[in-house]
């Protein structure tokens, strides 16, 4: 785990109070980190704290996940891009690089592709423009995800069902991060419940799925994909696509890795994308 201990803080865009985590270091090109759907930051400790020496890491907990406020204005996809406009517009970050994973990926590509002035360089995690059609079918037979858990240990086991891949301290971990224990002893999700077991948009809707192909077609700076190689989500096909018609697109796998790669690979995660940020 990590050394080096990040300043929590907390800004408000949109009426949504956010939690980020800052480390460091004042002067070098701003890192803004933003996890995937019911995640929470702290998927990007190992990754900050590696960078912090050559960047200012930002890791944010979007509305309605980790520590930040839940939303009453909702959890559409353009919400979350005007929360990370106000949210760089509001520390004062003109040129910055982007991380995100799954639907943070997504909301890097709708942000840059509005200001591409502003992003350096983007880095997207195990998610595309559109979902593997070989595995649409396989991932609504899924069972629901249980909204609590008896303990903090059966909350580890259940994840672990569907992930392993990650080690048993790192995905202890991010349980830790994800859930808090009730007044009745029980342990349930700090993203909002809303977000669960519902479909996501971005797989079927023909709108946002244009969307963002033309971004990847329209953003100039560089974007490196780091897919899980344990991980169905993209397609092989996708990725030729988004090298063909992307103007610097390229990609990486990382074996032993699910959809969460810095979590379940995090030191393999911070090796592969070294060289994409000069590091």
């Amino acid at each position: 785990m990590t050394t080096v201990k990040a300043r929590e803080k907390h800004i408000t865009v949109n009426g949504v109070k956010l939690r980020y985590f800052d480390w460091g270091t004042e002067g070098k090109t701003p890192l803004v980190c933003l996890h995937g759907h019911t995640g929470q930051a702290h998927i990007w400790d190992e990754f900050a704290e590696a960078m912090a020496p050559h960047y200012h890491v930002l890791t944010v907990d979007q509305r309605g996940h980790g520590e930040s406020q839940w939303a009453d204005t909702g959890y559409a996809r353009d919400r979350f891009v005007e929360d990370l406009a106000a949210f760089v517009d509001g520390l004062g970050l003109s040129k910055f690089v982007l991380a995100g994973l799954s639907m943070g990926g997504w909301h890097s590509l709708l942000y840059t592709a509005d200001h591409p002035e502003r992003v350096e360089r983007i880095i997207i995690v195990d998610i595309a423009p559109e979902p593997n059609p070989a595995t649409a079918a396989e991932r609504g037979s899924r069972p629901p995800t249980p909204m609590d858990f008896a303990s903090l240990d059966a909350a580890v086991e259940w994840m672990r069902e569907g992930n392993p891949w990650a080690g048993d301290a790192r995905l202890r971990q991010d349980a830790t991060d994800k859930l808090r224990q009730k007044d009745d002893g029980r342990w349930t999700w700090k993203a909002d419940h809303s977000l669960f077991n519902v479909p996501l948009p971005d797989m079927t809707d023909p709108g946002l799925i244009g969307r963002y192909w033309r971004a990847v077609e329209t953003i100039p700076c560089p974007i490196l994909e780091v897919r899980g190689a344990e991980s169905s989500l993209v397609a092989d096909a996708t990725l030729e696509r988004m090298k063909r018609d992307g103007k610097q697109f390229s990609w990486v796998d990382v074996p032993g890795a699910g959809h969460v790669v810095t979590v379940d690979k995090p030191q393999e995660f911070i090796e592969v994308t070294r060289s994409f940020l000069g590091v």
